[in-house]
């Protein structure tokens, strides 16, 4: 697929262009305890006329894990592959920029519809910039990959059982950003998201003292985000300081707290490297516990075993490292093709245990 990518950006690149564009192909590798995934990614970007921007993108996630069974040592491991594809459009009109996107995604237990527009607007001579949108995500969740004669029935809400539930999500998001001096530009952001619809995984079970019930989750959750930023350059140097904050919580209890500090550091002309930290910091959602007394739902509502909604920190470390292609004293287009290399390192005080992310990109520029 790489070999076939730069051969599309020479076959451009020997005719008169009239637009630009890029082409990026990227990997990621990722590894904790029990679970595995590897994502191929090829995005593209190009012109469409004198005021439009076309993007798209497609990637595969293969998902090697334990199986959902409250943590079980003999849990037997499984393989499933997800497909996603989406494009999006943006249109400018003078100070203002509207555009829309949209991406679907599947596996066998799982489907995904999204649809979104945004509009952001250049103000204070483009010293600052405010933009708003918001989407649609439509669901469905099905058991398919569950072994026997039949798919198993879900309950999607109390007293309604099918073989397939859905989930629908509304998000907004609104984003401002200022120029405050050459070398210092600061941001706030807000996301917010209602999800309505069937929010437990099919396959996971919880412990209780008089046995073990499929999960139970709240059908009904309400997310919201705030986050601040900084970056600041410094010139003599031509070091970047980048720090942010975000603050999340939602009506299942869950508070949490995330402040990451990164330094970019400019190598000579064509070299970029990084180092940063993330900290991340939750409380559990109300009905999160890691024992239960009862599984009767007419004493408790809620079950779950789902990590992510208990009581956890982590550490994360990054290295990143791009390099443009004039340092391998390319000509051409390919002066301007870029490689990246990222590497994490992440300490989670919970179940899954530390992780490792890896993710290598090669980005390609072409004319057509």
């Amino acid at each position: 697929m790489r070999l076939q990518l730069i051969s599309v950006a020479v076959l451009f690149a020997t005719v008169p262009a009239h637009a630009d564009g890029t082409v990026a192909v990227r990997g990621v590798y990722y590894k904790e305890r029990s679970t595995r995934v590897m994502q191929p990614m090829l995005d593209a970007m190009f012109e469409a006329g004198a005021r439009g921007i076309v993007n798209a993108h497609f990637l595969v996630d293969a998902i090697t894990s334990a199986s959902a069974s409250s943590g079980a040592d003999n849990a037997k491991p499984f393989t499933e592959n997800r497909v996603e594809g989406g494009a999006g459009y943006t249109h400018q009109l003078d100070r203002l920029r509207i555009g829309g996107d949209a991406k679907y995604s599947t596996e066998s237990d799982y489907t995904s519809l999204y649809g979104g527009a945004r509009i952001e607007a250049d103000l204070a001579q483009k010293n600052a910039t405010v933009g708003l949108g918001g989407g649609v995500s439509m669901d469905k969740v099905s058991a398919a990959s569950a072994q026997g004669p039949s798919v198993p029935m879900l309950e999607c809400s109390a007293g309604k059982a099918a073989t397939e539930c859905s989930l629908d999500s509304y998000s907004v998001f609104a984003s401002a950003s200022q120029i405050l001096t050459r070398d210092l530009v600061v941001g706030i952001t807000y996301d917010g998201a209602a999800l309505r619809g069937y929010q437990s995984n099919p396959y996971r079970t919880a412990i209780a003292n008089d046995g073990i019930a499929s999960e139970r989750h709240p059908t009904t959750r309400n997310r919201s985000a705030f986050a601040g930023s900084f970056r600041y350059f410094l010139a003599r140097s031509e070091t970047t300081i980048i720090g942010a904050y975000r603050y999340y919580r939602d009506n299942w209890e869950i508070r949490a707290h995330t402040p990451e500090l990164r330094l970019v550091q400019q190598v000579g002309h064509d070299i970029d490297a990084s180092l940063g930290y993330r900290y991340h910091h939750q409380s559990k959602a109300f009905f999160y516990q890691e024992r239960y007394a009862t599984t009767d739902p007419t004493v408790q509502e809620y079950l779950s075993d789902d990590v992510k909604l208990s009581k956890f920190t982590s550490h994360t470390l990054e290295g990143k490292v791009g390099v443009m292609g004039e340092a391998f004293e390319l000509g051409g287009r390919w002066a301007g093709a870029r490689f990246e290399g990222i590497l994490q390192y992440a300490v989670q005080h919970n179940r899954f245990g530390n992780a490792i992310i890896a993710h290598v990109a090669l980005t390609v520029p072409f004319g057509y």
